[in-house]
């Protein structure tokens, strides 16, 4: 893999090729084709630079230029005149949006944000199509320290799985119109132990819902990507502050049928799921391995960031718990069935404001993962 490497996914599953981008740490492009998608994810060091689908419009429309339009960010003609002028001039898109003084800086990332979360949370699904990887120095202006590792991608693609499994059946489509019933302070006092974020995040949404504005539209506008919006909407739903009128462009009363891309997305997510567990701890160990230096080439930067502190914390707290494991089965010849027991003799191992670990005792010692978010 010094060059790139190329394949076909149903031979050689997208758990393996992050396997070795993560494990061996590499800078470049990764192209996944389908037979009606094509994608690019950009790796720095083999953390997530960027993710966005590329070719899919007969006009060539940026993908971030169309998500800034559905977002209401940025009128039509305005993405228009910025993809012109970037055509012309060179210039990456973000950069001719933010100058031009149409959008913040700040506002373009998390539309960034959002377009590399939905990308990847499409790409985790698949099962069938082909990859290439190009091994080549990327320019991004991100802090490396801040850019998503494997293997929290892989986590976030263990909590998709799971919730799915939950939400099977129950989650809207996307053309569902939603009008409020109730106060979100009802849906706010029963969302037990969901954080501060998504309680403001599904705030933002509720406040969106109008009976008028189709699933799609709501999500787009409170910037909260397609799973996140999905799982929202279904809570709400599900808490009695709101409920389906009708389908957009459809008839009354078809705001919860189960649709049929959700289905395969939840038996495409099951069957990954085997591959993707190994992978993380590998990916875990990879992360501690030095940065090299990258001589630039232009590359538009579609991040998901993370809180630099917050990373640093769980990082010493799994190493910290995998340094106690190891120690635990030299003094008693074997591994711990259970952490309770090792968290309960010392309480500063526990992870960082009390999320749990992922673990699991597998023939080849313990699989440990760093705390959910």
């Amino acid at each position: 893999m010094s060059v790139g490497l190329s394949g076909n996914l149903q031979d050689f599953g997208l758990a393996d090729v992050f396997q070795l981008i993560g494990q061996q740490r590499k800078t470049g492009i990764l192209e996944l084709r389908s037979r009606r998608s094509r994608v690019q994810l950009v790796f720095d060091g083999g953390a997530v630079v960027s993710a966005a689908p590329v070719g899919t419009r007969e006009d060539d429309t940026d993908p971030l230029a169309e998500m800034l339009v559905r977002c209401g960010l940025l009128t039509r003609e305005r993405a228009t005149a910025a993809q012109a002028a970037s055509r012309s001039s060179a210039q990456p898109f973000p950069r001719a949006v933010v100058e031009r003084g149409w959008l913040a800086l700040a506002e373009l990332r998390r539309v960034e944000d959002v377009l590399t979360r939905d990308t990847i949370f499409d790409v985790l699904r698949w099962t069938k199509g082909s990859f290439d990887f190009r091994a080549q120095a990327v320019e991004h202006d991100r802090d490396p320290a801040s850019l998503l590792g494997a293997e929290q991608i892989l986590m976030d693609g263990l909590r998709m799985l799971d919730e799915w499994r939950d939400l099977a059946g129950r989650v809207p489509t996307e053309r569902a119109v939603f009008k409020r019933l109730g106060r979100f302070e009802t849906y706010a006092q029963g969302a037990g132990e969901e954080s501060p974020a998504r309680i403001e995040a599904t705030r933002r949404l509720f406040a969106l819902i109008d009976g008028r504005l189709s699933a799609r539209r709501v999500i787009d506008l409170a910037l909260v990507g397609t799973f996140e919006g999905m799982r929202m909407l279904t809570a709400l739903h599900e808490a009695g502050v709101i409920e389906p009128t009708r389908a957009e462009g459809g008839v009354r009363g078809a705001g919860l049928e189960r649709g049929e891309g959700f289905r395969a997305s939840l038996a495409a997510l099951r069957s990954g799921a085997a591959a993707v567990l190994p992978l993380a701890l590998l990916a875990a160990a990879a992360a501690m391995a030095a940065q090299r230096p990258l001589h630039p080439i232009s590359v538009p930067a579609h991040a998901i960031v993370r809180t630099d502190l917050e990373t640093l914390r769980e990082g010493h707290a799994t190493r910290r718990l995998r340094a106690a494991l190891d120690t635990q089965r030299m003094v008693d010849g074997r591994w711990p069935a259970r952490l309770d027991a090792l968290l309960a003799a010392d309480a500063s191992l526990a992870a960082p404001q009390g999320r749990p670990y992922y673990s699991a005792l597998r023939e080849d010692g313990v699989m440990l993962l760093a705390p959910e978010h």
